[in-house]
């Protein structure tokens, strides 16, 4: 009972705790709450006044700057910013937040359809929510909408803008989602509508997937800001495992994401390779993709410094996440794929080099035909075809065997 007591008073907090900086409150409120037994988590149903929102989404500025070549000049989004300055009430935008204390969700039974929750509960979580930072928030759809809603309040004379920060709008908003349940969640989303391509879905939620990761073993990731350059093994610019995760769902190295048919089957395709991970008991912590990582850092280490160029090619990793990909998805290599790579990483051990046939792969690459070729994506299909192969032969052939197979496929 102490407990719970402490834990009402650490979050006893209103939804009008917040001044602004005219000296008005700003609004939040917490209305209900609901679990989503597929991916495991709480959602939040809210309302909060435009400068609550707009505070608490400034760490996701990042990500709207992703949507700004896409929303200026366009007539409905000019329409939408008319009609907000008029005071239309707007679509509910979708929020994730993360690093909440999980003793505010202990009340509520996950088993209940319709889940139960007081008011005393609701305003510890309202208060838990509002005291997050603005970098603890991540816009899952909403960002077009956010965008207008800035540009709208940049438009208005001084004296407008008061009345219009005090204006609400409804809020969804996950609760301590992880990144593969929140991709998961995403995608679905907007898999009817397409607003968006998945490369811009998974660029939005590589801030995630630096979080769901930077624990592992050996990972160091590195952000555009950071202006710093791979110089050891397991160094990895988040772009590159932004777009190895992609690799990885469609399971593909090459995809013509401009063809609007392939982009509606990689993000179905996607959709049902981050469904698998979901059905496990604990869906938020293991996952393929994961997996894939700690084997590439694995590897990585163990050729060393003196081969940092290996896994320091954006095209090895990517064409690793598609053959891997591709073997999780498959009923048949799905089982071979574990098998397959602690075979290569227990002989990498031995000799990392000699074991990832490194001097075959640079060899054969030498030969590709630059004038007929687009060298990366040859390259990229050489990775594919060559982790594919060892992977079918469950680690029995040796990669030299697999590059030389690889190329003669090409």
């Amino acid at each position: 009972m102490r407990r719970a007591v402490a834990i009402k008073q650490r979050y006893a907090i209103s939804g009008r705790e917040l001044y602004s900086q005219a000296g008005d409150f700003m609004q939040f409120e917490v209305i209900g709450i609901d679990y989503d037994s597929r991916i495991q988590n709480f959602m939040v149903s809210a309302r909060a006044d435009y400068e609550w929102y707009l505070n608490k989404t400034q760490g996701s500025e990042e990500n709207l700057a992703i949507q700004r070549d896409i929303i200026r000049g366009s007539k409905p989004y000019k329409n939408l910013r008319a009609d907000l300055k008029l005071g239309c009430v707007l679509p509910t935008i979708v929020l994730a937040v993360r690093d909440i204390d999980q003793t505010v969700l202990e009340n509520y039974n996950k088993e209940e359809g319709f889940l139960q929750a007081s008011r005393a509960d609701l305003d510890m979580l309202q208060g838990a929510i509002t005291q997050s930072l603005p970098t603890e928030f991540d816009i899952i759809d909403g960002l077009q909408r956010t965008n207008a809603l800035r540009q709208a309040l940049d438009e208005l004379e001084l004296d407008e803008r008061g009345p219009f920060l005090q204006r609400s709008l409804r809020l969804e908003i996950w609760v301590n989602i992880a990144f593969f349940p929140l991709a998961y969640r995403m995608l679905l989303l907007n898999a009817g509508q397409r607003p968006m391509s998945m490369k811009h879905q998974i660029d939005i939620l590589s801030g995630g997937l630096a979080n769901d990761i930077k624990d592992i073993n050996g990972i160091e990731i590195f952000r555009v800001k950071d202006h710093k350059r791979r110089v050891r093994p397991g160094q990895f610019h988040l772009s590159t495992l932004a777009q190895a995760f992609q690799a990885w769902m469609q399971r593909s190295p090459n995809v013509d994401r401009t063809n609007l048919v392939v982009e509606t089957m990689v993000v179905d395709e996607a959709l049902e390779s981050l469904g698998i991970d979901l059905t496990s008991d604990d869906g938020n912590q293991r996952d393929g993709f994961r997996q894939f990582v700690e084997w590439v850092i694995t590897l990585d280490q163990a050729l060393g410094e003196e081969q940092n160029r290996f896994f320091g090619n954006d095209t090895v990793v990517l064409g690793f996440a598609a053959a891997t990909g591709f073997a999780h998805k498959n009923e048949t290599l799905q089982d071979r794929l574990p098998t397959a790579m602690a075979t290569l990483i227990d002989a990498a051990r031995e000799d990392a080099v000699e074991a990832l046939g490194v001097e075959v792969f640079e060899r054969i690459r030498t030969t590709v035909d630059t004038k007929r070729s687009n060298v990366g994506e040859w390259t990229r299909g050489l990775v594919f075809r060559a982790v594919r192969e060892y992977i079918m032969q469950e680690g029995t052939s040796s990669m030299r065997d697999c590059w030389t197979q690889a190329a003669s496929m090409g």
